[in-house]
């Protein structure tokens, strides 16, 4: 059974139940198996269908959820993964987000196509924009397939000024370095 019940008074961090027993609602997180409260509210502990939720009279803190935008860094690339660190939530750009604040982008889930080197799409400092396909798991699952989604700043892996797109490339206009990215349709337009 949960820690709390429907109708209790929560404030952010407060413990509410195990993720054995539940999955995060609304105004709800979870962190190490455990599921905390992420804003201030009234619990509603819905024992059918095993979601426990937090809701508030006021805008709290945002909580991710499938088909959500967010901002993030490419913080490591692997062969099959790149990791995001989450930034902001697209509409509630005002707010820090609650743990889990780490993304991680599936080589399936970076373009439409067939892509072979996940390095060529991404590089460690990149600004991207993606959308939320899993927030249920740590890391949160993203994708950047569309043409509104994917590096939207990348800066010369040589000397680390920001790139221009020149067509299906990005040129450094201080090095002359030549790289390609995984780019939204509006790179470099200051559009969240």
């Amino acid at each position: 059974m949960p820690e709390v019940s429907t109708g209790d008074f929560v404030v952010p961090g407060d413990f509410l139940a195990t993720a054995e027993e539940f999955v995060p609602g609304n105004g709800a997180y979870e962190e190490n198996g455990k599921i905390y409260a992420a804003n201030t509210g009234v619990v509603l502990v819905d024992a059918r269908t095993k979601h426990i939720s937090v809701f508030s009279r006021t805008a709290g803190v945002p909580t991710l959820k499938r088909g959500d935008i967010i901002i993030g860094r490419i913080e490591e690339v692997r062969d099959q993964n790149a990791t995001v660190v989450i930034g902001s939530l697209r509409g509630r750009e005002d707010r820090a987000l609650p743990p889990p604040n780490l993304g991680s982008i599936h080589i399936s889930q970076t373009d439409a196509g067939y892509v072979k080197d996940l390095s060529r799409e991404f590089r460690v400092g990149d600004i991207v924009r993606a959308k939320v396909i899993n927030a249920n798991r740590e890391p949160v699952q993203l994708s950047t397939v569309g043409e509104d989604l994917g590096v939207i700043v990348a800066f010369c892996s040589r000397c680390r000024t920001p790139l221009t797109r020149q067509g299906k490339k990005l040129v450094c206009e201080s090095c002359g370095n030549v790289e390609f990215r995984k780019m939204a349709n509006d790179y470099r337009k200051g559009v969240l």
